[in-house]
């Protein structure tokens, strides 16, 4: 009898076991499955928004294309809950100072910031 109970000992400590790997093994997977969802779907949004333009970035970059010697630009306003700190002018007429003049003019006016807020970098 003794042979017996030691049996069944046996496989309710093996059947216990076999329980909390499967439970150690689907708490595994779903921990990878919510990490890989979070790397791949955090790039995309990621990506997203560096990208994407607002309007009035978008309005700003058609404003300086019409400044003579500008050429191809490209803006980022920098905002924050309280309003509008700054910009970043990315352009191909950046190394003539007039033109740096002009854009930092330009861009702080239509922004309605003070000059020193707004930085000009020449395009590659």
């Amino acid at each position: 009898m003794n042979n017996s109970y030691a049996i069944k000992t046996q496989k309710a400590k093996y059947g216990k076991g076999k329980l909390r790997e499967y439970l150690l093994l689907g708490l595994l997977a779903v921990v990878l499955i919510f990490t890989a969802w979070k790397i791949f779907h955090g790039k995309d949004e990621t990506s997203k928004t560096a990208t994407q333009m607002t309007e009035t970035e978008k309005k700003i970059s058609r404003l300086l294309a019409e400044i003579d010697g500008v050429g191809d630009a490209e803006v980022v306003v920098c905002e924050t809950e309280e309003g509008i700190t700054g910009a970043v002018v990315v352009c191909e007429g950046a190394n003539d100072f007039a033109v740096v003049i002009d854009v930092r003019e330009a861009v702080a006016t239509a922004l309605g910031t003070e000059t020193s807020a707004i930085k000009i970098y020449l395009k590659k």
